[in-house]
């Protein structure tokens, strides 16, 4: 019975260091697998890297990690209620790498598909937004303006885009409508009178023109860029010497103040997209 009960002993504790061996190994293979899958994800972006055309090389790189990233996501869980956001912020990346390109809006569309029926409305007007600041950044006029529209989300800051492409458009009421509610949140915002003036000229009255450059001037005498701006309508005008002379009180206080730099082109044909992944 001795001998019997030490051979039991003996079984179960073998059986057990079986189980402790097995459990080690899995541990360890789960560990191996990960290291592998990790080397295979940093060789993939450095071949990503390499082989992709000039240009900002951090930027492909993240494009590249992201799509991996939503890759290993898709392998291991259901990333419905995410898949959006991948979208989304691969419009960005390649907004920036590729301004030349439609494959920004691509993206940007397959972000708005994607977007779970349960999300909320604003959400929705978010991702318009943002697909209309890539419109703008790609030169898309009317199709920034049908999204700014759609996002009902114009902040203050948008103003002078949404009225610049009503202008392009032709709608010439619906865009001074936009400089006018600038100049209503701030009556010595400088986009909101440039707005203005710009309609005006557009319209061939270089004259009314000139008297919101006054006006502006009235509310703020040490505006550089206003007294460029309103030397550039006296030149039209052909006031030479008014020209001048507004040249040079624009000096006096910046020296190195441009005549080229114009917030209206900027607002029109942004050099910089400013929108950030998420």
């Amino acid at each position: 019975c001795l001998s019997r009960g030490l051979g039991d002993v003996y079984k179960r504790q073998d059986i057990r260091k079986r189980e402790r061996m097995i459990t080690n190994f899995q541990k360890q293979s789960r560990k191996d697998d990960v290291k592998l899958l990790v080397w295979i994800v940093v060789g993939f972006l450095f071949i990503a890297w390499f082989c992709s055309p000039p240009g900002n090389k951090l930027l492909q790189l993240c494009f590249w990690g992201n799509n991996t990233k939503y890759f290993i996501t898709k392998l291991f869980s259901d990333n419905s209620s995410t898949e959006y956001i991948f979208h989304r912020n691969n419009a960005v990346y390649l907004a920036k790498m590729y301004p030349d390109k439609p494959t920004a809006l691509k993206e940007m569309n397959k972000a708005i598909e994607t977007l779970p029926s349960f999300a909320s409305d604003a959400e929705l007007r978010n991702l318009y937004k943002d697909r209309a600041e890539i419109r703008l950044f790609l030169g898309d006029h009317k199709g920034a303006l049908n999204d700014f529209i759609n996002s009902d989300l114009i902040s203050f800051s948008d103003n002078l885009k949404v009225a610049m492409l009503f202008k392009v458009a032709g709608n010439y009421k619906e865009a001074m409508n936009y400089c006018n509610a600038m100049l209503n949140q701030d009556p010595f915002a400088y986009a909101g009178f440039a707005c203005m003036a710009e309609i005006y000229l557009s319209v061939d009255r270089p004259d009314v023109a000139l008297r919101v450059w006054n006006l502006a001037l009235d509310r703020n005498k040490n505006n550089p860029r206003a007294y460029v701006d309103r030397a550039l309508v006296k030149k039209a005008m052909g006031d030479l010497s008014g020209y001048n002379t507004d040249l040079k009180l624009a000096r006096e206080y910046s020296p190195a103040i441009s005549e080229e730099d114009s917030i209206i082109e900027d607002s029109l044909h942004p050099k910089i997209l400013a929108l950030s992944v998420r």
